[in-house]
C-alpha cells in the first residue's frame, strides 16, 4: 500500500506541474455504472452471477487529446450457489449456500482521445493501474446449521478499454465505455488472475 502511495504522490505532482503550463480543457468530474461479467478464473466465472458495477473520476488534461483519470470503482457478484450444488451433485439434498465478492478499486490512468479535438463525438483509449481490495464471502446451511465463512485480500491490477464520450447539452456529456480488469491474484488465493469486463454508460460534468 505504501508504495502504491508514492506512486499517486509522484504523479499527481508530474501532473500538476504540466497542467500549470498545458492545460487547455477544464477538469471533469465522471460518474457511471453498468454490468461486470465475471471472464477467470473458472471458479469465478463458473460460480458467479453478473455483477454491479459503479465508477467515479476525476480527469485533468494536460493536453487537448490527453486525460489523466484519479479514479474509484466497485463491483459486486452474487455467487450461484444452486449451480454449484447442482454440478457437484449435491441438489436436492437439504443444502444451501449462498455469498457474494466484492472489489473496491482505486486508480490511476491515461486517457488518448483518437477523434479530433472539434469532434461533438470523441472515441477514447484508456488504461489505468489499480489497487484493488477484495472480499468474499459464503454462508452453507443444512438443516439449521451454518457455517459462514470470509476473506480479504488486496492486490494491484491493470484496467484497460475504449469508450465514447458524446454531448449532452452545454456542461454535460455522456460517457460509453468497456473496461477489462485484471487483478493479480495468484493460483493458490483465487485460482489464477481475476478478471471481468465492465460495461458501463455515465455522465460527465
Amino acid at each position: 500500500m505504501k508504495r502504491f502511495t508514492i506512486v499517486v504522490l509522484l504523479l499527481l505532482f508530474v501532473i500538476s506541474l504540466s497542467s500549470v503550463f498545458a492545460q487547455s480543457r477544464k477538469p471533469q468530474i465522471e460518474l457511471f455504472g453498468g454490468v461486470a461479467i465475471p471472464l477467470a478464473p473458472d471458479g469465478f466465472k463458473d460460480y458467479y452471477k453478473m455483477g454491479f458495477s459503479g465508477h467515479g473520476q476525476y480527469v485533468i488534461f494536460p493536453s487537448p487529446k490527453l486525460g489523466v483519470s484519479f479514479g474509484a470503482a466497485y463491483e459486486k457478484f452474487t455467487f450461484d450457489g444452486d449451480k454449484l450444488l447442482e454440478d457437484f451433485g449435491l441438489a436436492g439434498l437439504g443444502l444451501d449456500v449462498t455469498g457474494s465478492a466484492s472489489v473496491i478499486e482505486l486508480g490511476v490512468g491515461l486517457r488518448p482521445y483518437l477523434t479530433p479535438v472539434e469532434s461533438n463525438t470523441q472515441m477514447f483509449l484508456f488504461g489505468m493501474g489499480t489497487y484493488n481490495f477484495i472480499k468474499s464471502e459464503a454462508t452453507i446451511s443444512y438443516q439449521g446449521l451454518e457455517e459462514s465463512y470470509s476473506d480479504d485480500l488486496n492486490k494491484f491490477g491493470l484496467a484497460a478499454g475504449a469508450g465514447l464520450e458524446l454531448p449532452a447539452g452545454t456542461s454535460m456529456n455522456i460517457i460509453l465505455q468497456g473496461v477489462f480488469r485484471f487483478i493479480f491474484t495468484s493460483d493458490e488465493e483465487m485460482g489464477g488472475t481475476t478478471q471481468f469486463v465492465g460495461i458501463t454508460a455515465g455522465l460527465a460534468f
